[in-house]
Order: structure tokens, then C-alpha cells, then sequence
């Protein structure tokens, strides 16, 4: 079994390639390695929708991978979800693919893009969670009025860069996939706790790992 995952940025990979003992692979920041008899393909895309999606793209396309977990932190769009809560996607969207009547004919699942049963589960088996909808978009959200504004619009309680973009590709390419995210922050350009979401992530994702 081959399971790939992927996240932006170095908080949210450093500690995974040291938990996994995985080898740079080559000079994508790549990085790979077996872990409970699974080949592990772990990358950093790179902040952004158009990175994280020729990211994917690369690899899927290189190393077939069976799964795709994406990984990493999200600022949170409501007040129910605090520092730390865990959001494993029911479905990812976009909130800047804008007018909606495209998006909704130009992505999988109508713009709403459907992460895999199997995976949810599991996931919902290993960790204190809510299921819900992610949104992403090219900025980074820090102000309140912005953050209820979408909220209102699409209805996901989590907000980053690049999950609808990574579960874009892998549905277009018909690879189970699922993201999976811990707050770091309130998308209002306060306090920002990647380091210790990034930690969480990497728990989470090794116990997925284990129960695939």
C-alpha cells in the first residue's frame, strides 16, 4: 500500500519525516520511507492552490499512491472550534472560485468535493474531531468580518490554502483522499499556533498510518 501525504508548509512535514524516519527522495521536497509494511510518500507543496495542486498532480503521477492525506493547520471560521480542535473534511470547497455557478460546473461534486468514507472513518476512530467542510482560497484570512463572510457562504468552519486544491486533483484522478486539520488561529491575524498544530497533525496522521 502506497499512502501519500502532503502538506504546505515546513511545520507541517518537519515532524512527520522525523516521526515516519523518511529519506528525501529527491529535490521536490520529497520524502519517503516504510512505516507499518506501508511505502509513506510525504511532501511540502508549497503555500498556495496552484502549488499544492501540481504537487498532487507530481505525485500521483510519479508514485501512484493508493491514498492522499493532506495534513497541516487552518484557521477557524466559527466559534465552536477552539486552538487545537481537530476538522477531518466531510467535503473541501473553494470560497474564492467565484461566480459559484462555475465552480460548481468546473470542480468534482458540483464544487463541493467529497473526501473518502474509508479514510473519515478511520480518522474518526483515532482522534477527538468534527466532521465538516474545509474551504480554501489564495490569501490568508485575518480579518473577522472576511472570516464570517465566508463562513456564511460556504458553511466549512475551517479556512487555509490549499485543501480544495489537493482534493481537486486527487478526485479528478480518482485517488481516496482526505484532509485533515488543526486550528492554529481564529483568522482574525491574532495569535497564530502553527508549531503546535502542526504537532497535533503529525499524532493524528501516524495513527491513520497505522490503522490503514
Amino acid at each position: 500500500m502506497k499512502i501519500a501525504v502532503i502538506g504546505a508548509m515546513d511545520v507541517e512535514v518537519e515532524n512527520l519525516k522525523t516521526t515516519l524516519n523518511l529519506k528525501k527522495e529527491d529535490n521536490n521536497d520529497i520524502y519517503v520511507g516504510n512505516f507499518c509494511n506501508k511505502e509513506i510518500i510525504l511532501s511540502k507543496s508549497g503555500i498556495g492552490k496552484v502549488n499544492s495542486a501540481a504537487n498532487t498532480q507530481y505525485i500521483i503521477d510519479k508514485y501512484m499512491p493508493d491514498y492522499i492525506i493532506n495534513t497541516g493547520c487552518a484557521g477557524s471560521l466559527t466559534d465552536k472550534l477552539k486552538v487545537m480542535d481537530t476538522v477531518i473534511s466531510s467535503f473541501v470547497t473553494y470560497h474564492d472560485f467565484t461566480p459559484i455557478r462555475i465552480m460548481k460546473y468546473s470542480t468534482p461534486d458540483d464544487g463541493n468535493i467529497k473526501a473518502d468514507e474509508k479514510l473519515i472513518s478511520i480518522t474518526e476512530e483515532n482522534v477527538n474531531y468534527y466532521v465538516s467542510p474545509i474551504t480554501s482560497g489564495d490569501c490568508f484570512v485575518t480579518d473577522s468580518k472576511v472570516r464570517d463572510e465566508i463562513y456564511n457562504r460556504t458553511k466549512a468552519t475551517i479556512v487555509d490554502m490549499e485543501s480544495a486544491s489537493i482534493g481537486h486533483i486527487s478526485r479528478k484522478n480518482n485517488v481516496p483522499f482526505v484532509c485533515i486539520r488543526t486550528v492554529s488561529d481564529f483568522a482574525d491575524g491574532n495569535d497564530d499556533f502553527e508549531k503546535e498544530a502542526g504537532e497535533r497533525s503529525t499524532e493524528i496522521v501516524k495513527k491513520i498510518i497505522e490503522n490503514l
